[in-house]
């Protein structure tokens, strides 16, 4: 918040964090990188979207809609969260390189639950 409430004129203030994009944005922030957009971009965009534009409560809908899913795709680090969702989908392999690891068994079958639920 002081880095919104003391940036220079031009200067854009985007989320690194999926589940904190709709407050930066309710306090003035600008946009977002996201993860989650990856596995969910209709969504997710859509939450932006309507969060740029005011309409925070169409919004929180979305935010809360996509928070389970938000939290088990870092539960055992990014970006093997994500990987496993987009693996559940059909899109590409969960192939990550060391350092990094796949999501353990349980937080991928938690995913994959939430993932078969989300609607």
């Amino acid at each position: 918040m002081s880095i919104i409430k003391n940036r220079p004129k031009d200067f854009l203030v985007i989320s690194g964090d999926d589940l904190l994009t709709l407050p930066i944005i309710a306090c003035g922030g600008d946009g977002v990188i996201s993860v989650v957009a990856n596995a969910y971009p209709k969504d997710f965009s859509e939450m932006t979207r309507k969060a740029l534009a005011g309409d925070y409560s169409e919004a929180r809908k979305l935010h809360y809609k996509l928070t389970n899913i938000t939290n088990l795709l870092f539960a055992d680090g990014s970006p093997g969260g994500v990987k496993a969702a987009l693996k559940m989908m059909g899109l590409c392999l969960d192939i990550v390189r060391l350092p990094l690891v796949n999501i353990n068994k349980q937080v991928y079958a938690s995913l994959e639950k939430e993932m078969n639920n989300y609607s």
